[in-house]
């Protein structure tokens, strides 16, 4: 694979759907936990090299409940229904992803590409960017209800942190713009821990809300040595 479509497969953390309609016949059930009625949450990992799904990775909604995906990277978990959603992908060799938004009244999937902490590091060198110790990175995926790239909108974090970066066809540039070309995604390195508001500018004529509930994104817990991803849909 060319190194500039290495980075891609990478950083693509934000690529999400959500299942037509919402419906994937179950019902709101008693929640994590055994508090608030909860929805099914599908996250599929997929190796950040070969597209292919990763399995064995756990998935840990924070709330007791614990599943490991199968060989094609799914899994299904319970969270809370209209909340917000922080479930944590672990695999041992791979930095920690934590997906995290608000969630709705309906199920949904949440595509993430799952990368070593080793491919993680090798990008940032090919950036030039040395984290700061004890920091995280956040990734803002930006983009259309058709999963097409939200070119023109901005993203910004209320924290300190490096500066952002996007990937285009020719690999990683600095900005924090989606431009013609690039993947719907802004990412941000040498983030300190805690929660960290984050807000993006829509294209014109367009409404960006956080996904999958909608509405302004809840602030997002950050972590030293973890990727969070936290992702907005425009129309």
């Amino acid at each position: 694979m060319h190194r500039p479509a290495l980075v891609a497969s990478l950083f693509a953390l934000s690529c999400t759907l959500n299942p037509k309609g919402g419906d994937t016949g179950t019902t709101a059930t008693e929640g994590p936990g055994g508090e608030a009625p909860s929805i099914q949450a599908t996250v599929r990992a997929l190796d950040a090299t070969s597209g292919a799904g990763v399995s064995e990775v756990t998935v840990d909604n924070g709330h007791g409940d614990i599943a490991t995906t199968a060989s094609n990277g799914a899994a299904t978990i319970p969270v809370m229904a209209d909340s917000t959603f922080s479930v944590l992908l672990q695999k041992e060799g791979a930095i920690d992803h934590l997906l995290f938004g608000p969630t709705g009244s309906e199920d949904f999937e949440y595509i993430t590409y799952f990368a070593s902490e080793a491919m993680v590091d090798s990008v940032l060198t090919m950036l030039g960017i040395n984290p700061g110790p004890e920091t995280g990175v956040v990734i803002v995926g930006i983009d259309y209800d058709d999963l097409s790239p939200a070119v023109g909108a901005t993203a910004s974090i209320g924290s300190a942190h490096d500066s952002p970066w996007i990937l285009g066809s020719m690999g990683p540039t600095f900005g924090h713009t989606i431009a013609q070309g690039a993947m719907g995604m802004v990412a941000f390195s040498s983030v300190p821990p805690g929660d960290v508001s984050v807000s993006v500018v829509p294209p014109s004529g367009a409404d960006c809300t956080a996904f999958p509930g909608g509405g302004e994104m809840p602030a997002a817990p950050v972590a030293a040595s973890q990727v969070t991803v936290v992702t907005f849909h425009c129309r």
